[in-house]
């Protein structure tokens, strides 16, 4: 008596083998964009610096400000360089709109750096104000104006405070500077607190006024 098998022939190795060939290409393919992607954002950043660079030195001792790039909402108008540790970034004219994707910006409607009052400057904590969290009182920072202006500034202390009660006075007596960014330093998202930096100008380096004790002694911690 014979017996019949029901059921599907095995499937050739030909015929399993493609959809998995298949698979590995297109996983190639997202891994070579992201790749592409990645170096296109590098390229991209690096190009803009270098038109900073380059808009802030022609636009040195000129009456008007230039835009970087013809789109650009924003005019560089500052050299801002900490000198201990070696990090310089232009500073952009408002940090409203897409400024503050470039670079540090000029809080507005505040002091110009080394004018009186208080100039404020704001950035990312993740890209260019990165450098805040190695700060310390006594440092030096040198400003260079579009205006061809120079000024050094010496950090007085560094604190932790609301955005809605920073304790910044635009107008306060002498010539001050303060740099802003969010906090903390290695936060995944933005919240309410900023890291400031108060710093004072100083016109001779030899004569200066004794360091204020940051409050609590506070220095960003890592």
């Amino acid at each position: 008596m014979r017996m019949r098998v029901s059921g599907r022939k095995p499937a050739s190795p030909a015929r399993v083998r493609r959809p998995f060939l298949i698979l590995v290409a297109l996983i190639a393919l997202a891994g070579c964009a992201l790749v592409f992607k990645g170096l296109y954002i590098h390229a991209k950043a690096a190009l803009a610096q270098t038109l900073l660079e380059t808009s802030f030195a022609r636009a040195i001792g000129k009456p008007e400000a230039t835009r970087p790039w013809p789109w650009a909402d924003f005019t560089t108008e500052a050299r801002l360089t900490a000198r201990r540790l070696g990090t310089s970034d232009i500073v952009l004219s408002d940090a409203g709109g897409e400024a503050l994707a470039f670079g540090p910006a000029l809080i507005g409607g505040t002091a110009r750096p080394g004018d009186e009052g208080t100039s404020v400057i704001a950035a990312h904590r993740d890209t260019h104000f990165n450098w805040l969290r190695e700060v310390r009182p006594g440092d030096f920072i040198d400003v260079t104006r579009r205006d061809g202006a120079k000024a050094t500034f010496i950090v007085r202390s560094a604190r932790i405070a609301r955005s809605d009660a920073s304790g910044i006075d635009p107008h306060r007596d002498g010539h001050w500077m303060a740099l802003a960014t969010c906090w903390p330093f290695d936060a995944a998202q933005r919240g309410p607190l900023r890291y400031i930096v108060d710093a004072e100008r100083v016109d001779d380096e030899t004569t200066l006024p004794p360091l204020a004790s940051p409050p609590n002694g506070l220095i960003a911690s890592r």
